[in-house]
């Protein structure tokens, strides 16, 4: 698999996720699909980001549904929310009461994924929430973005081994193809803007296909 074989959606995600990374957040993003196909609200991790009040609270899902304009869009729970990695606690409830009943995962996440809680709460199963997996290789390539900003931006390496080891638990090939990436001295003199997203989903996916 290819950047370019990739359909809009998931370009756009990946897209949105290398800013979020370069600009020093964690590199995840989400968009909203209408019933017709259309890009409708789109969002990104901004955890990292100063500018922001309070970012620890500034998730991908949370953004897009905040960011989903319902006067324009009213018919909610007819449009898929788009998300690259499992959703934590606070998103899968703002997926829940933003009315989102459609929600396609790009991997799932070991430590701080929530989607199981849909089915051990009797509220959250009547919203019938229909949840699909993409294949392995979408979440290996978003493991491998997520773990080179850690390499690149994480000083903490106690909470970085951890880290690691949390990514690895479903996909542990995303985590070693960023590694590779770091060890070929990739950002040595470069820093990660100078890359576009198709440059280094390729790089990865070349590794990870090995």
């Amino acid at each position: 698999m290819r950047y370019k074989e990739l359909d809009a959606y998931w370009k756009r995600i990946f897209e949105l996720e290398w800013i979020s990374l370069c600009e020093g957040s964690k590199a995840i993003a989400a968009l909203i699909v209408s019933d017709k196909g259309e890009i409708i609200s789109e969002g990104r991790n901004k955890i990292g980001e100063a500018a922001i009040p309070n970012p620890r609270v500034s998730h991908a899902e949370v953004e897009t549904i905040r960011s989903l304009d319902i006067n324009k869009y009213p018919n909610v729970k007819t449009y898929t929310l788009y998300t690259a990695l499992e959703p934590c606690p606070m998103c899968m409830g703002t997926i829940v009461m933003g009315g989102i009943r459609n929600v396609v995962i790009g991997t799932k996440d070991a430590y701080g994924g929530a989607m199981e809680l849909i089915e051990k709460s009797e509220y959250l199963k009547g919203k019938n929430i229909n949840v699909v997996w993409m294949p392995q290789e979408y979440g290996d390539v978003q493991r491998g973005f997520q773990t080179l900003k850690e390499l690149l931006y994480n000083k903490n390496e106690e909470l970085l081994e951890r880290m690691l080891e949390d990514f690895s638990v479903y996909n542990e090939k995303g985590v070693l193809a960023a590694k590779a990436l770091i060890d070929e001295g990739l950002f040595v003199d470069k820093k990660p803007g100078s890359y576009s997203v198709e440059e280094i989903f390729d790089k990865l996916m070349l590794i990870i296909e090995k």
